[in-house]
């Protein structure tokens, strides 16, 4: 299995070897050669062992999920249309969605989102969000806003880091 590594926000990457468990500590910005590939071999300092690494540049962890609800299309911050969807991953900030058919909508357009997590309590998550991303029918979305005092967020924080 390849592991999986982020880049934190100070440019710093940690790979544990498989093997031995032994950390490294590598700062991408010394090694500008990691900040534009994906995969790398890793060489463990500790006990030679060798093996592959996927670098993720997105800036929060995403959960992937398959978690069904609906959408309603806000036009000028009114109810248009609505739909179905499924939730294929999120984030604190944001989801990725797919619809049923390729969207009406355009990169900008603003849409509230109600799904239903899969946690003990199937907490209602119920966020607006705008849409940074069309690819078919699959929409990037982000939350317009997050706020530790909100219901959905609260439920979000669990549910990804619980």
């Amino acid at each position: 299995m390849v592991q999986k590594v982020y880049i934190s926000s100070s440019k710093m990457v940690t790979f544990t070897c498989p093997q031995c468990e032994s950390p490294r500590v590598v700062n991408v910005a010394e090694h500008k050669e990691l900040e534009t590939v994906d995969r790398v071999k890793v060489k463990c300092k500790h006990c030679g062992h060798q093996y592959r690494v996927v670098i993720e540049r997105r800036g929060q962890y995403r959960k992937i999920v398959n978690l069904p609800g609906t959408y309603t299309h806000l036009v000028d911050g009114r109810p248009a249309d609505k739909g179905f969807t499924k939730v294929i991953d999120l984030s604190r900030s944001g989801l990725k969605i797919r619809l049923n058919e390729n969207p009406p909508f355009v990169v900008g357009d603003r849409l509230m989102i109600e799904f239903q997590l899969d946690d003990t309590n199937r907490s209602l998550i119920r966020k607006e969000v705008e849409i940074k991303k069309i690819f078919g029918q699959e929409l990037g979305v982000a939350f317009t806003s997050v706020h530790a005092s909100d219901p959905s967020d609260k439920a979000l924080g669990f549910y990804m880091f619980g």
